[in-house]
């Protein structure tokens, strides 16, 4: 049924890089609340996490704006290559030796960032997949998508606080940015929309 609908074959690739950077997602969270919460206890990870979910808001804004005149792709393209570096900056900040506010401030600066690329690959995923299924079947489709992805995120989660104990945040940040480049990868190959604004 879905194979005669225009676009099926760009939804599969999106379907597919949704289940891995949901699975990379869901290994990732765990460690950098902890990390957060080692790093600054509750006062870093709620400042913390509250300052990248505005900052979500922003980037959604903004990239959802923007899409439109530039394309969808780009941005999807922009969000997931930039995590991939600021995956493995998280850890590694801590490995330089400076002083503990400017490795407190360049946390904050990372999850500013991280904020940015998730609002901005949120909103341009949803607008993307709008694109892309037929509205007799758009529901379903994304229905399907998105509950394939709370399931991953989930499952990883789990996962994730069962290795807590047997490995560390950086070789968990490199297992994600690697699967990240995965789906980075499979982004290349899905078709843009572009709606040039007059």
């Amino acid at each position: 049924m879905y194979k005669k609908i225009e676009g099926y074959s760009n939804y599969k690739k999106m379907f597919i890089v949704c289940v891995l950077t949901a699975f990379a997602d869901g290994l990732f969270h765990p460690f950098l609340i902890a990390f957060l919460f080692d790093m600054g206890g509750m006062a870093l990870m709620g400042s913390g996490l509250g300052i990248s979910m505005i900052a979500d808001s922003f980037g959604a804004y903004f990239a959802g704006k923007l899409s439109d005149k530039y394309g969808r792709k780009p941005f999807l393209l922009i969000s997931l290559i930039v995590s991939v570096f600021v995956f493995l900056a998280f850890p590694l900040i801590v490995i330089i030796e400076i002083n503990l506010v400017i490795i407190v401030s360049g946390i904050i600066i990372l999850l500013i960032i991280s904020g940015l690329t998730s609002g901005m690959w949120d909103t341009v995923e949803a607008i993307y997949l709008g694109d892309i299924t037929h509205i007799a079947y758009r529901g379903r489709m994304m229905g399907t998508y998105w509950g394939a992805s709370g399931i991953i995120f989930g499952f990883a989660m789990i996962g994730a606080g069962l290795l807590g104990v047997h490995i560390d945040f950086l070789l968990i940040a490199i297992v994600v940015a690697l699967i990240y480049l995965v789906a980075i990868a499979l982004l290349f190959k899905i078709k843009d929309i572009v709606n040039i604004q007059e």
